[in-house]
This record gives C-alpha cells, structure tokens and sequence, in this order.
C-alpha cells in the first residue's frame, strides 16, 4: 500500500478544515466540529500522570483542582505556587477596593437624592408661593372691580341728583320761587 500525503510541500503549511464549524473525523470515528479548549479534567478517568513529561503547567489555564483526587504531590516540582497566592491577594485587594468605590457612590447617590429632596420641598413652596400670590390678586381685581361698580354707581347718583336738582330748580322757576 502506497502513502498518501495531505500537504503539498509549500511554506505555508496545509489546514484541514477550511473553518471551526466544519467537520472532520478520524479512525472511522463520526465527524464532528472543532471541539473547544479542555477546561476541566475529570480526575476519576485519569490514573497516573507522568511528571517527567510535564515541563510547564500554565496556571493561568487550571480554574479547579479537585483535591480529593490528588493523593500525592511531589512538592520539589511545584515552583509557581507563590504566583497563585499574589494572584488571589491582588484579587481581593481589588475586590475591596470596588466595595470601597461602591460604599463611596453609594454614599454620592443618597446626597444627590437628599439634595433633590431638598430642592423639590423649595420647588414647592415656591409653588404654593405663587398661588398664594395669584389669589392675592385675584382678591385686589375682586377689589378693583367693586371699586369700579362703586365709584360708577356714585355717578349715576350724582347724575340723578343733578337731574332731579334740575327739575326741583325747574320747578321753583315755575312757581316762581327762583329767578331764572
């Protein structure tokens, strides 16, 4: 049987599939798309991890370690617990600071919420101000048009007094009373 090869020698390599969501298979098994990264290993399907083929262990990738799977550990391997230990400080140094933050907006919401009441409560009065002022002066037009009605009923009497001054005088001047 002859071997076949996939790439064609070029120096720029030879990918297979064209895209992630295309499927591939191998050995006979079903095609499937590009499966995403391992983040959890299940501790139960793994026996026996060769230290002498792990040269680096990126910390930054491990979320859980199950530590009831773990029987030994040969701590002269582990170098880079330390970083852990800082990450997890620096991790709550920066949660404390953003409840410190947020006590502080906190704090800054209920001024503003405060100085708004305030500010409403004068909104108001100023409110009631102005009825109290418009009512005023619907009292001095109130005023102003009896004053008028008044001052106009005073010149109709003065009016009928002159005319009835003028027949009385009218009448006298008949009887001959007044010279005319």
């Amino acid at each position: 049987m002859t071997v076949e090869y996939i790439g064609d020698g070029g120096p720029d390599g030879t990918a297979i599939p064209q895209s992630s969501t295309e499927k591939l298979g191998f050995w006979g098994a079903t095609p499937i798309v590009q499966p995403s990264a391992i983040t959890t290993v299940d501790s139960t399907a793994v026996t026996t991890v060769d230290s002498t083929a792990i040269t680096t262990v990126d910390e930054t990738t491990i979320t859980t370690v199950d530590s009831t799977a773990v029987t030994t550990v040969d701590e002269t391997t582990i170098t880079n617990v330390q970083v852990a230990t800082g990450t997890t400080t620096k991790i709550n140094e920066a949660i404390n600071s953003l409840i410190v933050d947020s006590q502080l907006a906190s704090e800054t919401i209920n001024k503003l919420v405060a100085d708004s009441s305030a500010q409403a409560v004068a909104i108001n009065l100023l409110m009631t101000d102005s009825q109290l002022s418009a009512e005023t002066v619907n009292l001095m037009i109130a005023d102003a048009q009896l004053s008028a009605e008044t001052v106009n009923k005073l010149v109709a009497d003065r009016n009928a007094n002159a005319v009835a001054a003028d027949l009385a005088v009218s009448a006298l001047t008949d009887l001959g009373l007044v010279a005319s």
